[in-house]
């Protein structure tokens, strides 16, 4: 669950104050009092100047003198509202007290105050806190609402995942236990055939559960390491192994070469068995039955890496991209009509740089895919 902070002003020093003014005397009275409060000033001496300034770094605020020649305050705000990148930068107008007639124009034009010259020390610096904290509180409104939006087409992806995922395998598990009990006397052969099917069902499905609440727990802070000295070489013998039934249901093989170890990388041994499983899982997944699937142990300079290469489509370009993103959706499909959440990449991805290693894959469409895990020698 995500909670919101509430809005807390940064310090001043975080805040970086445009002053422009063709009087430079104006600017460094100004200036003074705003750096002896703590902010940070970036002055300009005419309104081209001002324009030049902000496109190579945009202020937090903007105090404008409103008359001056060539390009007067008017037209900077103006301009300054114009582009998107700078429209909502608070402005506010330095004004004579004989200029009151030209200020409606430039609220108007999009300044959200004015100081009155001769500056009243207290009011300005007044003045440019409260814009300061209102800019604040727009700027975090905005983020939030993009992290709920964020948050909501996550929401509707899980939702997506329950309806369909879990609901196809549940299904199947279903007939199969209507074609048992219809059926009554069944050879033998055919009711191991039902019950393996219902097993290798049920176990898709706890693998997708497992999935959902890992990824809960790491959005939550709740997935915790222990990094301790690990022998990498046994880790990926173990799980090839285990995998290797799976591998042979699609006649396939899975060839291990860890003639480089023994190999001693400081991480978590639970955790990066569930990291070598999800990558070996994910290459008989997309790999086309009778294909192979390479398990490679490689020690390099400081760190050991585990590479797991399959023979299937490859990625594009455009899937690369997205690859460890959550709930990612690929082009490119399980071979064997297993299911996919699009959470297992992210989830490793996570796991991975918790235990202060690196994944990523190198892949060309047509040549397969090959996922590279690398993690700090111990």
């Amino acid at each position: 669950m995500t909670t919101i902070p509430p809005a807390t002003l940064p310090p001043p020093h975080e805040s970086l104050i445009l002053i422009v003014d063709d009087v430079q005397q104006n600017i460094q009275v100004v200036g003074t009092m705003l750096r002896e409060a703590g902010y940070s000033i970036m002055p300009a001496t005419s309104g081209a100047a001002a324009l030049q300034r902000v496109q190579k770094k945009l202020p937090d605020l903007i105090l404008l003198d409103l008359m001056m020649p060539e390009l007067d305050g008017l037209e900077v705000c103006r301009r300054l509202k114009a582009e998107a990148s700078t429209q909502n930068i608070p402005v506010i107008f330095l004004t004579a007290s004989n200029e009151m007639s030209h200020l409606v124009q430039g609220l108007q034009a999009g300044a959200v105050d004015y100081v009155t010259k001769p500056f009243n020390p207290p009011e300005l610096l007044a003045r440019v806190r409260t814009h300061l904290e209102l800019k604040h509180s727009r700027d975090m409104i905005v983020r939030y609402s993009q992290q709920l939006a964020h948050l909501n087409n996550e929401k509707n992806e899980f939702m997506g995942i329950v309806a369909h995922d879990l609901r196809s395998p549940l299904g199947a598990i279903k007939g199969f236990a209507e074609l048992i009990l219809e059926e009554g006397q069944i050879p033998r052969e055919e009711l191991e055939d039902f019950t393996r099917r219902i097993r290798d069902t049920a176990q898709r499905m706890a693998e997708m559960v497992q999935n959902l609440l890992d990824a809960n727990r790491i959005e939550r802070g709740e997935m915790k390491v222990s990094l301790a000295p690990c022998e990498l070489s046994q880790l990926l013998r173990a799980v090839v192994q285990s995998y290797q039934p799976r591998a042979a249901a699609k006649q396939q093989s899975i060839l291990l070469d860890d003639s480089a170890g023994p190999a001693t990388v400081m991480a978590d041994r639970n955790v990066t068995v569930q990291v070598l499983e999800n990558l070996v899982s994910n290459a008989i997944k997309y790999s086309p039955s009778g294909k192979n699937i390479y398990a490679r142990l490689r020690v390099v300079e400081g760190a050991a890496r585990c590479e797991v290469q399959d023979e299937g489509p490859g990625l594009s370009a455009e899937d690369q991209q997205k690859l460890f993103g959550k709930f990612a959706r690929l082009s490119a499909k399980p071979t064997g009509g297993e299911h996919a959440t699009g959470l297992g990449l992210s989830i490793v991805k996570r796991l991975v740089e918790a235990m202060n290693g690196r994944v990523w894959c190198e892949s060309e469409p047509g040549r397969g895919a090959t996922f590279i895990v690398e993690l700090p020698a111990a």
